[in-house]
């Protein structure tokens, strides 16, 4: 094959980069479970549980967006420090795309993190390792492939008022560049996240943690 058309994505394995063409990666990781303490049979149950729970909470706040009631703006202050109609349409624009995306997501969605999955998303390999539970390549709008961490394992499952399981699959689909193309400016969903929103309105509408936190916090 021509060298100038394909770059290498692992030793293996090689994509074709002529505009206009696909060619499709089939990547196989070999390794043990992605949890250590369950099956893969049992992790791809629990995250299709965890993604429709993720699912319907963003889907209570598009109506709660919609509905526009006292309750709803002051929630969306809370966390953004601003509720003016800008960032309302951002917020219902970016949460019906991240609905979409959560809603098409399989058990196939969810990889155990690795540098050659990375590569063949199209992102260099994650520089992130010591606490990271989950990373996404932003620009994988074609797959939407979330990168799971041994670290992710640990963390609780579900929670309204804390980091999870839960809040990361969300978290994490709000990197996507076709839903918020959020960043990661400010960690951790704690009691302190809305005081650092409402000082930092515009980095908070674009933060992850942020979004998260809005869409899962019990008031």
């Amino acid at each position: 094959m021509p060298c100038n058309e394909y770059v290498c994505v692992h030793d293996s394995a090689v994509t074709n980069t002529t505009q206009g063409s696909k060619l499709k990666v089939l990547l196989t990781l070999n390794g043990p479970p992605i949890c250590p303490t369950m099956s893969d049979a049992e992790f791809r149950n629990l995250v299709m549980q965890l993604r429709d729970e993720g699912a319907d909470l963003v889907e209570e706040r598009l109506k709660r967006l919609a509905e526009w009631s006292q309750n709803e703006r002051t929630r969306v202050w809370t966390w953004f420090g601003a509720n003016d109609d800008g960032i309302r349409l951002s917020l219902i624009t970016g949460l019906t795309a991240t609905l979409a995306v959560m809603r098409s997501l399989g058990p196939a969605n969810f990889m155990r993190a690795h540098p050659d999955l990375d590569r063949s998303l199209g992102c260099l390999p994650t520089n992130k390792s010591v606490g990271t539970v989950a990373h996404v390549c932003g620009p994988d709008t074609a797959t939407h492939t979330i990168s799971i961490h041994e670290e992710f394992c640990t963390i609780r499952d579900r929670s309204r008022a804390a980091t999870s399981k839960l809040s990361t699959i969300i978290h994490e689909c709000t990197h996507f560049k076709d839903t918020f193309g959020a960043g990661d400016p400010k960690y951790g969903i704690t009691r302190f996240l809305p005081k650092w929103g409402q000082d930092n309105p515009k980095m908070a509408i674009k933060n992850a943690d942020s979004i998260a936190a809005y869409v899962v916090w019990l008031d």
